[in-house]
């Protein structure tokens, strides 16, 4: 008696369905393992747990990749959704680029404001202008600029030969806003010769603050914010330590150059995501703690939240 055709299809079906369990046995299986989860980074800081990451990168950009400090290369606006930072142009080299701004939700409108910018970016308390190191193409020595990102607007704070505050280097740094109007840098004058003065953009006049002092000039390191005291098991395991400005949250930098962010009161750490291979050298939180920029080599990570 010759089988029914239903019969004989559900036979062939099933012989089917056999070949192709043995053919995906033979090559693996791996339609049917569970996917190995990716191991997070390790660090060597005592008592913390690692956990994934609670910030995402929201954008990231090309940016200036310099061959030492040059001040800070990132700079948030008081608004917390501006962010400045150095971009490469054409042509440039590794000290000077083009200080961009960007904004917007997903940081894609961008403004570019001037071109051979070396670095030490710092807004006003109102965030109307920015002050920022340039080296200026004419006679390649290192001045003072301040801009309005507004009108687009530029003044040279060392016009001429009032650059030339020495005659080895014209090394300027930027210190502080003491108002929307004035200004305090330190500039060399002489080896191992610092200068403090004080600009008041207003009038115009540029004032010396106190007596000159004889010191290497090491001012050109980014600003870091301030916070309690780390405990000491976790002092030789951390540098540049950035604490936001809740004082709930820190970013510091390992000895591979990974960065990690600390929530205080829970005792965990996570890592930021910049690919796992590329060395962080400057890190910035937004003023209200929403965002925080890393440089990592030719790249700028902006992060915030993760969905």
């Amino acid at each position: 008696m010759r089988p029914s055709k239903n019969f004989a299809s559900a036979r062939l079906s099933l012989a089917s369905l056999l070949l192709i369990l043995v053919t995906l046995t033979a090559c693996g299986g791996a339609a049917f393992e569970e996917p190995t989860p990716t191991p997070l980074p390790t660090s060597s800081l005592p008592g913390l747990v690692t956990v994934q990451p609670r910030m995402c990168p929201v954008a990231k950009l090309s940016m200036l990749r310099t061959a030492q400090p040059q001040g800070d290369m990132l700079a948030w606006a008081p608004d917390s959704h501006t962010l400045a930072y150095l971009a490469p142009a054409p042509g440039s080299t590794w000290m000077v680029g083009t200080l961009m701004t960007v904004s917007g939700p997903a940081f894609d409108v961008a403004q570019d404001l001037a071109d051979y910018v070396a670095g030490h970016l710092t807004w006003s308390p109102q965030g109307t202008a920015l002050a920022y190191l340039a080296l200026r193409r004419s006679d390649a020595l290192y001045t003072i600029s301040v801009v309005s990102p507004q009108s687009g607007q530029t003044v040279d704070l060392f016009p001429g030969e009032a650059a030339r505050t020495d005659s080895y280097s014209s090394q300027k740094a930027i210190l502080a806003w003491t108002d929307n109007q004035t200004l305090r840098v330190r500039v060399s004058c002489g080896l191992d010769c610092l200068q403090t003065m004080k600009i008041d953009l207003p009038a115009g006049t540029l004032t010396l603050s106190g007596e000159p002092t004889q010191h290497a000039w090491d001012w050109w390191n980014y600003r870091l914010n301030d916070g309690p005291e780390l405990p000491a098991e976790y002092q030789a395991f951390t540098r540049e330590v950035n604490w936001a400005p809740d004082e709930q949250r820190l970013v510091y930098i390992d000895s591979r150059r990974d960065a990690w962010v600390i929530v205080v009161d829970e005792g965990v750490q996570y890592p930021l995501a910049t690919g796992g291979y590329l060395a962080v050298s400057e890190t910035d939180w937004s003023d209200d703690g929403e965002y925080l920029a890393a440089q990592a080599e030719d790249w700028l990570f902006i992060f915030g939240d993760c969905p």
